[in-house]
C-alpha cells in the first residue's frame, strides 16, 4: 500500500471515529438511522451511462440499472447491506451502478423488506422471489451472479442455499463484500480486530442480529449461511477488510466452500474497513475493489474482459 493509500484510509478512519463520538447521546430511532444513512450517500452520483428504471408489474420491489453496452442475458442480482434494518436502493445505487459498469451487465437491485417490522425470513423470501422473477425475464441461471455487502451478502449466500434446496437452477456465481455470515457472532475477529474496526462492534451487531432473528436460532443456516452445507455452490468471490470484526466468518465460509469443492477467491484487503467499496468516493481502494469485482463477474459469466 502506497503512502497516498495509507493516508486516505487513516483519514477515513479518523473521521468515522470522530463522527461516532459526536453521535453519542440519545440513540437514534430506526427511522432516523434509515434516513441518515440514505442522506449520507444521496450526494454520490451513479456511474455515467447508466439507465435506472423501477421494476413494475409483477416484478419484485426494486430497480434495474443498465449501463451503456451491457451484455444481454447477463445480470447482477444485488442485495444492499444495512444490518437487515436500514439501507435502500438509494443508499447503494451509486455502488451497484459502478459494479454494473465494471462487469458490463444489467444490475437488478432489490428493495427487500426490513426488520424489525419484517423479521426473518421476510428478506430472504423477497430475495428468492427476485431470483425466480429474474429467470422469468429470460436471464439464464448461469448468466446471473448474486451479490451483496454485509447483511446483503448474508442474503445473497442464503439465497443460494434456498435455490439449491428448492431445486432451482444454480446461478453463475456469488460475489460477497464484507459479508455478515454468522449471526451468532462467534468469530475470533470480534476480539482480535475490535480495536482496528472503526465501524462495527460486537455489542451493536448482537443487538442488530436480534432485530432480524426474533426467535430464530442464530445457527439456522438460512439465517447464518456459515453454518450451511455449501456443496453444489457456484464459484465465489469474497472481498473483506483485514480491519473489520467480520473477517473470521469470511475465512470460515471460504474454507468450508473450498472443502466442498467450490472454487473460491478470497481477497483480504490490508487495513480496510467494513464494506469499503461503498465508500469509493473517499477511498481509492474502493474503486480498485469494484474493478476487481467487475473482472471476476465477467469471468464467472464467461464474458470477455
Amino acid at each position: 500500500m502506497n503512502t497516498q493509500d495509507k493516508a486516505a484510509i487513516a483519514s477515513f478512519k479518523a473521521q468515522w471515529l470522530l463522527a461516532a463520538v459526536n453521535r453519542r447521546g440519545a440513540p437514534l430511532s430506526v427511522e432516523e438511522q434509515r434516513s441518515s444513512f440514505d442522506e449520507f450517500f444521496h450526494i454520490v452520483p451513479i456511474a455515467d451511462g447508466c439507465v435506472v428504471q423501477e421494476i413494475r408489474s409483477e416484478g419484485p420491489a426494486g430497480e434495474t440499472i443498465v449501463p451503456r453496452g451491457a451484455t444481454p442475458s447477463r445480470a447482477l442480482l444485488y442485495f444492499h447491506g444495512g444490518g437487515f434494518f436500514f439501507g435502500s436502493l438509494q443508499s447503494h445505487r451509486h455502488l451497484v451502478s459502478r459494479l454494473a459498469v465494471a462487469a458490463g451487465v444489467t444490475a437488478v437491485s432489490i428493495d427487500y423488506r426490513l426488520a424489525p417490522e419484517h423479521p426473518f425470513p421476510a428478506a430472504l423470501d423477497d430475495a428468492v422471489a427476485a431470483y425466480r422473477w429474474l429467470l422469468t425475464q429470460g436471464f439464464p441461471p448461469g448468466g446471473i451472479v448474486l451479490a451483496g455487502d454485509s447483511a446483503g451478502g448474508n442474503l445473497a449466500a442464503a439465497t443460494v442455499l434456498r435455490i439449491r434446496d428448492e431445486g432451482l437452477p444454480k446461478p453463475g456465481g456469488l460475489y460477497l463484500i464484507s459479508p455478515w455470515l454468522d449471526l451468532t457472532l462467534s468469530g475470533e475477529s470480534y476480539e482480535v480486530r475490535a480495536s482496528q474496526d472503526p465501524i462495527l462492534t460486537q455489542e451493536t451487531m448482537r443487538e442488530v442480529a436480534q432485530l432480524y432473528l426474533g426467535q430464530i436460532d442464530g445457527q439456522y443456516p438460512y439465517a447464518s449461511p456459515a453454518y450451511g452445507d455449501l456443496s453444489g455452490f457456484p464459484s465465489i468471490m469474497i472481498q473483506v477488510g483485514a480491519d473489520e470484526v467480520l473477517l473470521s466468518e469470511s475465512i470460515v465460509f471460504a474454507r468450508k466452500a473450498a472443502l466442498h469443492g467450490v472454487g473460491v477467491r478470497l481477497h483480504v484487503w490490508p487495513e480496510m474497513i467494513h464494506a469499503w467499496p461503498l465508500f469509493h468516493s473517499a477511498l481509492p481502494q474502493g474503486i480498485r475493489a469494484i474493478a476487481e469485482a467487475g473482472l471476476w463477474i465477467r469471468e464467472a459469466l464467461s464474458l470477455e474482459p
